[in-house]
């Protein structure tokens, strides 16, 4: 029969039980956390959006009525300068004349069109103090009639007070306007006295009546339904275009006054009821737009997510309580491997970054990049921030007297001491650091105006602080600076120079920086690297010519103009290049069906290079070799290009033939196939293609009496809307229209 487990198992089990239990428990309170930051933080949002929407339809509103009132300002100042308003203005007597009134009407109907132009204007009264007389959009009629009241007297009374106290444009704010008996109207005035006469005097004034109630309904989607209301105030402090919510009352005098800001939004309290209010000021007159929301329907929305998050945070606490306490007691196991395979994802992706940045920086510096633009795309990618548009690069080693500095810098500490000690040197500016088996590698972007300028202020910085190249224990720092470069493909001849000038340090000296230029012009060294001759060999049997020349012009200023090397070691630089060639004529002669005829070609020059290793018969023989290598790659090309074209003209009236299809037959990228195509076409494939069947289709519109719907399918189109479209691109006319002309 099976026991029971000893006591000492049961308290483990229940130690461990305890243990995951508590650990479920824990990740339990995540979500709960989570919800209640994020009803928090929604009520924020909902806060802000409410504030944007009040300011957006505020801004709106305000647009509006600033162009209404510019319109009106410029339609006023129109009206007022006219030949026709100024002359009967002058001229019209009491009473006017028949003919008077017939200009009456003409006027009458010449206001209209503005009224119909613009839907705010209620109406345009041109007044002419000569004759007394007031002419409407809808009717003229005397001064004296008492046509309409505004605020309480009568229309004469209150346009001798207002003109009377007023020199130039101006707006008044109407809260009660009757017309011939009609019900009130809120309305805004705008009077302009017309240009003085030749005593100096006034002739009259125009007025545009602008409708209040227009203007209120700018705000509607504030106020409607949510219990809002908006309002304008000009700078006298009036209401101008109230707009209130249905069954809505609010006491004047709590309106907000004056604001300190010219826009902005603020929770106040207005007939005991909370409201977030919103006020723009315009630029143009100085009036204060107001809206205000009740801040139960700005929270509204926060208070239904909250009561949503307690009840669904609830139930998931309920049931994880209860699953984590069933997986704690089945065992620890799933949640261990679960563990460790999120920390092996993480210190996966953690790591994957740090190797990018090392393999862009790396190929930079080794001059494996052709095209700017792919290179900076690279560094985009791993986050390297190199934004300035001159670049040079900076070796670091660390010596010690009694260890090698190439094996040294693998050690914790002196990686500690780079990094701790670059980060001061370089503050200020942008750089990306590769960390290597024997020293560490800095590309440094400076503004290309101020290269040198900045070099300079870098330069004596580290003169002044040259105690961070000293470090402890008897380390120190050599740093070996390039040249600086405006092309960021360029940084590896930067990247050798800084190498180089590492080399000058002496075994015993103080941590320095040594500055490639600032070294002697003469050297009892050649400058032949190891990566330089691998890429020498490499752009060699590519047949890059261009990226030959490039590495030939940097061998010969660097060893005979920049070193002034002597005879002797002139001699050596040279054999050295000679080795290069034999080793690149060794692995062509296995992997190239022509080196019967490169041979020939070498011969005289081999023979040369044999009696003497001169350096301009080396660099005749590589471009010779490269040559032959870009002569045949680009024939290779050019019979692969015969071969496309072949199968366009063989297939062009296949309606599903494409630049995808053109790939995979020749099993090529499509974007190596579009460039191939355009260098030996000399037009796109998309437009050779379509000129090839234009061509065919213009022969059968002028051969043939076949419809277009079957002229579109014989030439390679689905359809014959897509075929009008592309001939009317390319040929200019419709087909009918074409063809028609062939018949003329």
């Amino acid at each position: 029969m099976r026991g029971w487990p000893s006591l000492s198992k049961r308290e483990a089990k229940q130690s461990v039980f305890v243990k995951f239990a508590l650990s479920y428990l824990l990740i339990l309170f995540i979500p709960i956390a989570i919800g209640a930051y994020q009803y928090y933080r929604t009520q924020e949002v909902l806060v802000e959006d409410a504030t944007d929407l009040n300011l957006e339809v505020l801004r709106m509103s305000q647009d509006i009525v600033d162009r209404l009132l510019l319109e009106t300002d410029d339609l006023v100042s129109a009206l007022s300068v006219d030949n026709e308003i100024i002359n009967l203005t002058q001229t019209a007597g009491i009473p006017p004349t028949p003919e008077q009134m017939y200009n009456f009407s003409l006027l009458r109907t010449s206001l209209n069109r503005y009224v119909i132009a613009n839907k705010l204007f209620r109406d345009i009264y041109i007044v002419m103090d000569n004759s007394r007389w007031v002419v409407t959009t809808r009717t003229t009629f005397d001064l004296a009639d008492n046509y309409m009241r505004i605020d309480g007297q009568p229309f004469q009374s209150w346009i001798d007070n207002a003109v009377r106290h007023i020199d130039q444009k101006q707006f008044f704010n109407l809260n009660d306007v009757s017309f011939g008996g009609d019900a009130s109207e809120k309305l805004i005035a705008y009077v302009d006295p017309l240009p003085t006469g030749f005593q100096s005097k006034a002739q009259g004034s125009i007025i545009v009546f602008i409708n209040q109630n227009d203007i209120a309904r700018l705000f509607h989607r504030l106020v409607a339904k949510n219990g809002g209301f908006a309002y304008i105030r000009d700078n006298q402090g009036h209401m101008i275009a109230p707009a209130f919510s249905a069954g809505m009352s609010v006491d004047m005098a709590e309106l907000p006054g004056n604001y300190p800001e010219k826009s902005g939004s603020s929770f106040e309290t207005l007939n005991d009821t909370k409201m977030l209010v919103s006020h723009m000021e315009s630029d143009q007159n100085g009036w204060t737009f107001v809206a205000a929301v009740p801040a139960s329907v700005v929270l509204a929305k926060a208070e239904y997510i909250k009561r949503m998050i307690l009840a669904i945070t609830s139930v998931i606490l309920g049931i994880g309580i209860l699953a984590a306490l069933w997986m704690a007691y089945r065992n620890s196991k799933p949640l261990s491997e679960l563990t460790a395979s999120l920390r092996e994802l993480s210190s996966r992706m953690e790591r994957q970054l740090p190797l990018l940045r090392a393999s862009v920086l790396e190929r930079l510096l080794k001059g494996y990049y052709k095209e700017e633009e792919q290179a900076r795309a690279d560094l985009a990618e791993g986050r390297i921030l190199l934004p300035e548009d001159a670049y040079f690069a900076v070796t670091v080693s660390v010596h010690k007297e009694t260890m090698d500095h190439g094996s040294f810098i693998d050690t914790d500490e002196a990686q500690a001491l780079i990094l701790s000690r670059i980060e001061r040197l370089m503050e200020g500016f942008h750089y990306g650091l590769n960390m290597n088996a024997d020293n560490a590698d800095l590309i440094v972007s400076l503004p290309a105006p101020v290269a040198d300028a900045e070099r300079e202020r870098l330069k004596e910085r580290w003169l002044k602080e040259s105690r961070l190249l000293q470090g402890n224990n008897g380390m120190r720092l050599i740093l070996g600076v390039g040249r600086w470069t405006d092309k960021l493909i360029e940084i590896w001849r930067s990247h050798h120079e800084a190498r180089q000038a590492a080399d000058y340090h002496v075994m015993g000296d103080q941590g320095r920086a040594i500055w490639y230029g600032d070294r002697g012009q003469r050297s009892g060294y050649y400058y032949y690297p190891i990566d330089l001759e691998l890429k020498l060999l490499h752009t060699a049997k590519n047949g890059d010519v261009d990226g030959l020349e490039h590495l030939l012009r940097h061998l010969g200023e660097e060893n005979f103009t920049g070193r002034r090397l002597d005879a002797a070691t002139a001699k050596q630089f040279s054999h050295e290049v000679h080795g290069t060639l034999q080793k690149l004529l060794e692995q062509m002669e296995f992997g190239s069906d022509s080196f019967g005829e490169l041979s020939a070609k070498l011969a005289p020059w081999l023979q040369e290079l044999e009696a003497e290793a001169a350096w301009p018969s080396l660099q005749k023989a590589l471009r010779i070799v490269c040559g032959h290598v870009a002569a045949n790659k680009k024939q290779k090309q050019g019979r692969m290009a015969d071969a496309m074209l072949e199968t366009v003209h063989n297939r062009f009236t296949d309606s599903g033939f494409c630049l995808t299809e053109l790939a995979m037959q020749f099993k090529l990228s499509e974007s190596f196939i579009s460039v191939l195509f355009k260098e030996h076409a000399g037009e796109s494939f998309s437009d050779y293609l379509e000129k090839l069947r234009m061509d065919r289709a213009c022969q059968l519109l002028h051969g043939t009496e076949k419809s277009i719907n079957d002229i579109a399918s014989e030439v390679g189109y689905n359809s014959d809307k897509t075929f009008r479209r592309a001939f009317k691109r390319a040929v200019g006319l419709q087909p009918t229209t074409y063809r028609e002309s062939l018949k003329s």
